[in-house]
């Protein structure tokens, strides 16, 4: 028996409606989704900005000293929301700028001591005759942080310290001797020269004496990248215009390959300075074992300085090691 015209017409009307149901339930499931999204996002958003907001100087310097984490702090701050989320959550790297676009002549300000310790009997002392000289602070810059060398000489002392090697960082402000001297910027090496004639006063325990500097070359010339990490080169500077510098050159190149053995390429090697416009000593005639060591340069993030510190300092314990300091 055959369908009659009514029949067909049900039929239809039945196919019809069923279409405008699925067509219904598909734009419910869309909205769910929709909503579910937003709100996941919304919430995302706003937890991310307490986040945020939770990350002053002191926690992000104390994370730099002590921390531990697998994530890119200054990739944190830089990052909206939706960036954290692909590369964090789902694994998906946004683009990084192009560090070379970076402004030039960056300079921060006077840091304190975001962590003061006792030190009995210091055999290192780091200062930083150029305290202003700072990093890539783009990357930083949401909360007006600009990290400086002298971040780094806490660092390292963080580090020396937990390797059993007394050592302290020189805290007074520069700028302040230049003042009380009428001296200008030019004259820093003899404000810190005093600096490290008191230090050595107060304890004369003292064997090894690091100015930390850091140089201002592009971006490629004063980074290493490998497949674990992102370092920041160091570079050796030694003055030869002073009687018996070639002691000090050649400690400098057991240091520089000490530091090549923790991690291969990671010094640019040696640069020295004579010759009229450049000082020529840089307080190095002051005793021996007194180093000027560039960690990266102004292109560099302060990430990148981390990730230097333990090789660095690696190799200044097996070089006190091999000059029976230590």
């Amino acid at each position: 028996m055959g369908f009659t015209r009514y029949d067909i017409s049900v039929i239809d009307m039945i196919k019809k409606f069923k279409s405008k149901k699925r067509t219904f339930l598909k734009i419910k499931i869309f909205l769910f989704i929709g909503i579910c999204f937003w709100a996941f996002m919304y919430s995302f958003n706003y937890l991310y900005e307490r986040f945020k907001k939770e990350l002053d100087e002191k926690s992000i310097i104390t994370y730099l000293l002590i921390g531990e984490s697998n994530h890119n702090i200054d990739n944190i701050l830089n990052m909206s929301s939706t960036e954290f989320l692909l590369n964090y959550s789902l694994g998906i790297t946004p683009t990084i700028k192009d560090k070379n676009d970076y402004e030039d002549n960056l300079l921060g300000d006077y840091m304190a001591d975001p962590k003061p310790v006792i030190v009995k009997e210091p055999l290192i002392y780091l200062y930083n005759t150029h305290q202003q000289e700072a990093y890539n602070k783009n990357l930083v810059a949401t909360y007006n942080i600009s990290p400086t060398v002298m971040l780094t000489s806490y660092m390292l002392r963080e580090n020396l310290n937990n390797l059993g090697i007394p050592t302290i960082v020189e805290t007074a402000d520069i700028k302040n001797v230049l003042n009380t001297h009428n001296w200008i910027y030019k004259d820093s090496y003899k404000a810190s020269r005093l600096l490290l004639d008191d230090a050595y006063k107060v304890n004369n325990s003292l064997i090894l004496f690091i100015d930390i500097h850091r140089d201002s070359s592009q971006y490629d010339k004063t980074t290493l990248k490998t497949a674990d990490a992102s370092y920041a080169k160091v570079l050796f500077v030694v003055g030869l215009d002073y009687q018996g510098y070639e002691n000090n050159l050649q400690r400098a190149i057991a240091l520089n390959k000490l530091i090549n053995e923790e991690v291969p390429g990671i010094s640019r090697g040696g640069l020295k300075k004579s010759g009229k416009g450049v000082n020529g000593i840089y307080n190095q005639d002051f005793k021996e074992n007194t180093f000027l060591i560039e960690v990266g340069g102004q292109y560099n993030s302060i990430e990148e300085v981390k990730n230097t510190i333990t090789p660095l300092a690696n190799a200044i314990y097996n070089y006190l090691k091999g000059e029976d300091h230590a």
